[in-house]
């Protein structure tokens, strides 16, 4: 505790209210926090600022457990204080109110004939602190109102803070002006730690920790509120009135999830949680507050909604400082502003107001946003009455077309790729659920480029999700026969024959191609690819004879059709030598791979991903024909390009991984090998699942490595070549196309 003088008899006046240094029971202690404010509350000051009132202002989220902090530190440090002060600052009219019960307990307030004027009550309680020993703290409670002075609730905060250096002065907030306010950096207050939610929660609901279960159970409970410190306490409060609940929590979260806005609107008890609104409520009046300041946030702030939460970064939106028209016609811009330019500097103007309210929060080092879970949830849950569909609409669809343009001006890093990735998986959940998005089906088109963006960048399984979304909406408009309809249904084929999904991926292709054959006739390109297509698939089921006899066919009709040289030809040559490889015909393999890649290198040059593939084919063969060392070399290669280009976690890099372990195996390069396939499994895992035959490969070329290792035998390179040939254990790329 800091030392001061003791406090003399004069200095004697009780604090107000009363109830401000009460213990409160579900406070949970935020000792970082709590100790930030200590700190700047006591540093020194320097020349230029001696004699002045230190001065902290505490701000973040609504919700965020900013009151809840401050009386911890009163419960804290109460001892270091003669008396402390709990002014609500929601207007000015509770400040005056406040100062004036104030006024009254000091010892000068003499009884009047007529109540003082607010600027006496100020005088007499400012002049009071002026030369007082002792040590004073006032806090201003929910000062949010700090910026607009044309605000009807607007404050002016600094009129009501004594100066004096033995005051000090604490301002919670949900505006970021709290921080400018303050004579130091202030404390900005954002989510629980996950213990301290937990804490929180079990305080909140009165259940005892008493299993493991019950505590992995809360831990998911407090993960999936965002560990918002007022959500966490609204729930505990419910369970501990909901009998059903207590003893069943997972049953909560069912009820939470279907009934999201109705259990955040619940009202907080003010005496036992020290909450005023619930947390619905708050986060409308801070909306209200950013319309009244700039409607253009407000609209921004709700198209956030329909993105992803975290990562909102500037380059996102596409625009730069000229004010440049939008580059289609049908711009995201329309929805939040009424003008043909809009410029990078309308939306940091949005983002400013946003962070200043603390419903974003701006990244350290980074150019970037965040929004809190809830208060995303609740942007678009708000819109999703029955009388403002059509407003859920206009922003989701709004959204939809700032990603689409986004995906169309993205650079081809794997970084930028993948940063797109959350936000498209977002939007198009939202575009999913039933009853939100009225005229989707115009945005068709659109959506298939971003199911083919997402392929292109590995995602398989969103591809597939969005692929079928296409389908579906193909058959309904178009009809089953349509070419853009079986289109569709061939992207879709692929999607699962990439995700290992083989026989749903076979039986599709197969509809495929008996369409084209019947519509196009057997000759046109687009039926050719379809049969390219289905022997792909059917050579990863493991029926390598058909689907070389398939290929050999297709082979020969591309050659002849569209020429030697064209892209889909030299793709078709790879298949089959793939197909010659896995029947064991490796000479013929190693031959056709080799043409291929030359080829590729020609047209398309070293760095095209299909020149990389077409590397890792022929390094395969090589490997399996025991030419490991070249084998291991241009693996090396292959790796260190796909990694630049692709991107770590993208499946190609992944499979790329797998093949240089294998062929380290097999050169005896063990602990080297079984190192990189550890790492390889865990990838495949995450990116493909348990049961994607990838995986499965992976997983069986590790335990036999490590079972090589354990017995200390060494591999036998010819029989677990011949072996490998037909098991797959190195991952060769395949050539799918769509129709031509």
């Amino acid at each position: 505790m800091t030392e001061h003088p003791p406090v003399d008899s004069r200095n004697y006046i009780p604090s107000y209210p009363l109830t401000s240094v009460m213990p409160v029971k579900t406070v949970v202690q935020r000792t970082t926090l709590r100790g930030q404010i200590h700190e700047q509350l006591h540093r020194s000051l320097g020349e230029e600022m001696k004699g002045e009132t230190r001065k902290v202002g505490v701000w973040g989220l609504g919700g965020a457990g900013k009151s809840q902090l401050v009386r911890s530190y009163l419960g804290h440090y109460r001892a270091d204080y003669d008396a402390t002060f709990w002014i609500e600052a929601g207007q000015t009219t509770s400040i005056d109110r406040d100062f004036l019960q104030i006024y009254h307990s000091l010892a000068k307030a003499q009884p009047q004939n007529k109540p003082p004027s607010s600027e006496e009550v100020l005088r007499t309680v400012h002049s009071w602190f002026i030369g007082r020993g002792g040590r004073w703290l006032f806090v201003f409670d929910g000062a949010d109102q700090l910026e607009n002075e044309s605000d009807v609730h607007f404050v002016d905060i600094s009129r009501y803070v004594p100066e004096s250096p033995n005051v000090h002065v604490i301002i919670t907030s949900r505006s970021y002006i709290a921080k400018i306010l303050s004579t130091f950096e202030g404390v900005n207050v954002g989510e629980l730690e996950e213990l301290q939610a937990e804490e929180l929660f079990f305080k909140c609901s009165e259940i005892t920790m008493t299993q493991q279960k019950v505590v992995d159970q809360a831990k998911i409970i407090v993960k999936e509120l965002g560990y918002l410190a007022l959500a966490i306490t609204l729930a505990g409060s419910y369970i501990s009135q909901t009998p059903r609940l207590s003893s069943n929590l997972p049953a909560y979260l069912k009820e939470y999830h279907r009934r999201r806005q109705e259990v955040l609107s619940e009202q907080p008890n003010k005496r036992i949680h020290q909450y005023g609104e619930s947390v619905m409520t708050v986060w409308e009046m801070s909306y209200a507050a950013v319309e009244n300041q700039l409607p253009e946030a407000g609209r921004f702030l709700t198209l956030l909604a329909f993105l992803n939460h975290e990562d909102i970064f500037l380059d996102l939106f596409g625009l730069d400082t000229n004010g440049a028209s939008p580059p289609l016609q049908r711009s995201w811009t329309s929805v939040i502003w009424n003008q043909n330019k809009v410029s990078i500097h309308m939306i940091e103007k949005c983002f400013a107001v946003l962070e200043k309210h603390s419903l974003l929060q701006r990244q350290e080092n980074r150019a970037t946003y965040s929004m809190h879970k809830l208060v995303h949830a609740w942007g678009s849950d708000r819109l999703l009455q029955k009388e403002k569909w059509d407003g859920a609409n206009v922003f989701c669809t709004g959204a939809f077309q700032l990603l689409f343009e986004a995906v169309l001006n993205c650079v081809k890093t794997p970084e930028a790729k993948l940063r797109l990735v959350p936000h498209l998986r977002e939007n198009f959940d939202a575009i999913q659920k039933p009853g939100r998005v009225i005229g989707i089906d115009s945005f068709t088109d659109e959506l298939e480029y971003i199911g083919d963006f997402l392929s292109n960048a590995g995602q398989w399984q969103d591809a597939g999700a969005v692929q079928r979304k296409v389908l579906d909406d193909r058959q309904r408009i178009l009809g089953e026969e349509h070419p853009d309809t079986i289109s569709a249904m061939n992207d879709l084929a692929n999607a699962l024959g990439n995700q290992g999904q083989l026989d749903e991926a076979a039986k599709m292709h197969e509809e495929v191609l008996e369409k084209r054959r019947r519509i196009l006739g057997k000759e046109h390109p687009s039926t050719i690819s379809a049969m390219n297509n289905l022997a792909n698939t059917l050579g990863d089921q493991g029926q390598l004879d058909e689907a070389a006899k398939m290929l050999e066919e297709v082979l020969e009709k591309m050659r002849r059709i569209l020429g030697e040289e064209h892209p889909s030809t030299i793709s078709v040559m790879n298949n089959l030598a793939f197909m010659l490889g896995g029947q064991g015909q490796l000479d013929e393999a190693a031959k056709m791979h080799e043409e291929v890649l030359e080829k590729r290198r020609r047209i398309l040059g070293e760095e095209h991903p299909d020149t990389i593939s077409a590397m890792n084919n022929l390094a395969n063969t090589l490997g399996n024909q025991g030419q490991l060392d070249e084998a291991a070399k241009m693996l090396e290669g292959v790796l260190e390009k796909r990694r630049r280009i692709l991107g770590e976690e993208h499946p190609d890099t992944i499979s790329a991984m797998n093949n240089l372990a294998n062929t380290l195996g097999d050169q005896g390069q063990l602990d080297k090998a079984i190192s990189l396939l550890e790492v390889t499994v865990q990838k495949m895992k995450l990116v493909h699942g348990d049961e994607h035959p990838h995986t499965k490969v992976a997983i069986s070329n590790l335990t036999r490595l490590t079972s090589s290792r354990a017995t200390n035998k060494p591999i036998d390179g010819d029989k677990e070549r011949d072996k490998g040939s037909t098991l797959y254990t190195r991952i060769k790329r395949r050539f799918r196309r769509k129709a031509l």
